[in-house]
């Protein structure tokens, strides 16, 4: 039977009041055990409400230490970081803003809304969103080196670094970054650039494709570097930093092979630039 993990907010720190607040009627709250990484997370996530608005912050911590997988799905508004680490098992850091017309009011929106881990998954849930409050949840996560992902979100980016496994990551209005991942990873977004970086002399994995719809696109080869290499952009420019070896007329999309070629490598954009980089 799976078992489920509830994380709610410790004691909290108060980092400032609003008279005092240079972010501009921005109340960040912490667990009094988070460390000085976290309390910068909730200042950075700034006032989202706008002039006459308050904006409550909570960082909550929760724990799974024999999830197989991690799915994050329909996250609307909220950004999600993955890195791959040494521990078994799953740390998801949840950081909930809430915001309404009123700091207290602001503070109940917060406690309204629910951080779940569940087998893997990670869920959240609150309130309907109103005309004077709203609330939105951002993730950093912890999985080990060997991992599947499922991640899908909205109006924000996704990013992964440093894990090997299926990885299926989706935005609408957001932009991607993978970063020395492996495995069979398929990335996309609507509205939003991508930026991946390949690690290693050759993939270690199935294989990757990743694609946006409007935004630039960018991937970054290490020196000698094997792989078959598709690459291609419908409307915006294709710039090359490494040597490449085509036939026939050089357009906007290239396929070709890196050294002694390898798994496939796939960046494509609609509208927007291309360029193959030198990492």
């Amino acid at each position: 039977m799976s078992r489920a993990f509830l994380a709610l907010p410790l004691a909290a720190l108060l980092v400032s009041t609003p008279s005092a607040n240079v972010l501009n009627n921005f109340t960040t709250v912490e667990h009094s055990q988070a460390a000085s990484s976290d309390q910068d997370w909730c200042k950075d996530a700034g006032n989202s409400g706008g002039r006459n608005r308050e904006s409550v912050c909570e960082v909550r911590v929760l724990i799974d230490g024999n999830a197989s997988n991690l799915e994050i799905l329909d996250n609307a508004n909220g950004s999600i970081a993955v890195t791959g680490s040494s521990r078994r098992g799953i740390v998801v850091q949840a950081r909930v803003v809430a915001t309404a017309s009123s700091e207290s009011d602001a503070r109940a929106l917060a406690q309204d809304v629910s951080v779940s881990l569940e087998g893997g998954r990670v869920r959240s849930s609150g309130p309907r969103s109103a005309r004077n409050q709203s609330w939105h949840v951002s993730y950093r996560v912890q999985v080990p080196l060997a991992f599947d992902l499922t991640l899908e979100t909205s109006n924000r980016s996704v990013a992964v670094t440093g894990v090997k496994g299926r990885i299926d990551t989706e935005s609408s209005n957001g932009s991607l970054r993978l970063t020395d991942v492996g495995g069979r990873v398929d990335a996309s977004t609507s509205n939003g650039s991508v930026h991946v970086a390949l690690n290693g002399n050759q993939w270690d994995g199935d294989g990757l494709t990743v694609t946006t719809s409007n935004g630039a696109a960018r991937v970054d080869v290490p020196e000698g570097y094997n792989a078959h290499l598709i690459a291609g952009t419908s409307n915006g420019s294709l710039n090359l930093d490494i040597p490449v070896t085509v036939q026939g007329r050089v357009s906007k999309r290239i396929d070709t092979k890196l050294g002694a070629g390898g798994p496939t490598i796939e960046i494509r954009t609609s509208n927007g630039s291309l360029r193959v980089g030198r990492r």
